[in-house]
């Protein structure tokens, strides 16, 4: 750390040598033109820049012809150094969230770290993602300053004493944006609405950045999670658990290029969890056209229309059925609006608030999305003579072992109905006695699956809980 501190103090300090009073900023424009073979061929296209020495801000503008909608062009920027996928040279990403970004060594605009600017030779990055069948021009704009930084302000440090100590079904949910990429709230704006709205958690999960660490983000009753969503051509995925200055896991992903388990697994490495969002929608490019790597640990159910909801649910079970573990979550994506963010919700049963225990809490599958964050859990378990397990828990048994069901349903939630799922199916809808608990025995025939719904009176589903697994011997 201390290296890195005087690294960039060094390169301040040759930014302020080279400063020339009479030449405080220099423009430069340039014009590129993209066809649909362009974005065929590569999603992704880079236009240098070479940055003079002794630049201290660099301002970049790129207009185009929306031809109403017909063109949708992002941006992103690299600084010198490697264009390959996980390069560290890569210096932020807005999409088409804004035409004009800023990056300084004191300060730069959302989406963008600050920093050491390097002369050299950097490159704007198009991500081409709607081009009409004329073709589109796109004209980028570059102002290099030279005018004197202000004060580099550090990475916020951040509180790694659990919020709360204990078991329970903390609250939050899992997939959120801010101002960083193309939501309308600030971080901390969305860190105190998560705090009106009694959250325990939340994570920020900006599009291919995760520069919302440099605003300060603990609070005493809120615990912010730092997160990307991952924006591929061929979806969109969600890595909880990322960290430290320059953080992000690489987008420029095609489906069939051998990329995707790579990036997921040396995330995973680092002690990330991934999930795949919004499996089916009607947004270009972000229904889930990839394979599903191994490092795949959860995945959103709650998100779009009811069918692409019911989709989600279909693919979530058609790899449970396959034999793998993966947690279903809320998935939010919260962006803008006055309606709530805690609604839908991912309840987790965590050992204390914390950014492990609620990874780890995904990992095993210890959560149940519920309809909003006023509903308090049900409590689902299987036992045998022998153990009791809950969900996220595997039982083994031999075959014919009586299964002894139990649901508990607080009082709020007790006008719903209990579906029990067993590998996909609803095979049982048990109606909710006065003491809120439903019981019922099975028998062990087959290793699988089961899960509880609640439907409420309109047929809703008010709560999905994760699976308890059972095998049998």
């Amino acid at each position: 750390m201390q290296g890195l501190r005087f690294r960039r103090a060094a390169a301040v300090l040759a930014a302020l040598i080279a400063f020339t009073p009479s030449l405080t900023s220099r423009e430069l424009s340039v014009v590129r033109h993209f066809t649909p073979r362009d974005q065929d061929v590569d999603r992704y296209e880079y236009v240098p820049i070479s940055v003079p020495p002794g630049t201290t801000r660099l301002t970049i503008t790129y207009r185009y012809d929306t031809k109403g909608g017909a063109n949708v062009i992002d941006l992103g920027v690299f600084e010198p150094g490697s264009l390959a996928l996980g390069s560290p040279a890569f210096r932020g990403w807005s999409g088409g969230s804004r035409d004009t970004v800023t990056i300084g060594i004191d300060d730069a605009s959302p989406g963008y770290w600050p920093g050491p600017l390097p002369p050299g030779e950097w490159h704007v990055m198009l991500g081409l993602y709607k081009v009409s069948p004329e073709g589109v021009d796109v004209t980028i704009t570059t102002t290099f300053s030279r005018e004197p930084p202000g004060a580099i302000k550090p990475l916020p440090t951040r509180n790694a004493a659990p919020l709360k100590r204990g078991p329970d079904w903390y609250v939050g949910i899992v997939h959120a944006h801010t101002t960083e990429s193309d939501g309308v709230l600030t971080t901390s704006e969305l860190i105190e609405k998560a705090r009106d709205e009694r959250l325990d958690f939340i994570a920020v999960t900006d599009h291919n950045n995760t520069t919302h660490q440099r605003v300060a983000l603990d609070r005493p009753d809120v615990l912010v999670i730092t997160g990307e969503e991952v924006t591929t051509p061929n979806g969109h995925f969600n890595v909880w658990g990322l960290g430290g200055e320059r953080d992000y896991v690489d987008f420029r992903i095609r489906a069939g290029d051998g990329a995707l388990s790579t990036l997921m697994e040396k995330a995973q490495r680092r002690g990330a969890v991934i999930g795949i969002n919004h499996p089916v929608t009607d947004c270009l490019a972000c229904t889930w056209t990839h394979e599903v790597p191994a490092a795949v640990a959860a995945i959103e159910i709650a998100n779009g229309s009811l069918t692409a909801r019911q989709q989600s649910m279909a693919m979530w079970d058609t790899l449970l059925r396959a034999g793998r573990r993966i947690t279903a979550v809320e998935g939010r994506d919260w962006h803008r609006g006055p309606e709530p963010i805690g609604a839908p919700v991912l309840r987790v049963r965590a050992n204390e608030l914390s950014t492990p225990a609620v990874l780890d809490a995904l990992r095993r599958g210890r959560a149940i999305v519920m309809a909003n964050a006023r509903m308090p859990p049900p409590e689902f378990t299987i036992a045998t003579d022998a153990a009791t397990v809950q969900i996220g828990d595997t039982l083994t048994v031999p075959r014919g072992t009586r299964l002894h069901v139990r649901v508990e349903v607080p009082p709020s939630l007790r006008t719903a109905r209990v579906e029990w799922v067993w590998n996909g199916e609803t095979l049982a809808r048990w109606p909710i006695g006065s003491d809120g608990r439903v019981t019922d025995e099975r028998y062990a025939a087959s290793s699988g699956y089961a899960r509880v719904h609640l439907v409420d009176t309109d047929g809703n589903l008010i709560a999905v809980t994760n699976p308890v697994f059972v095998i049998v011997r």
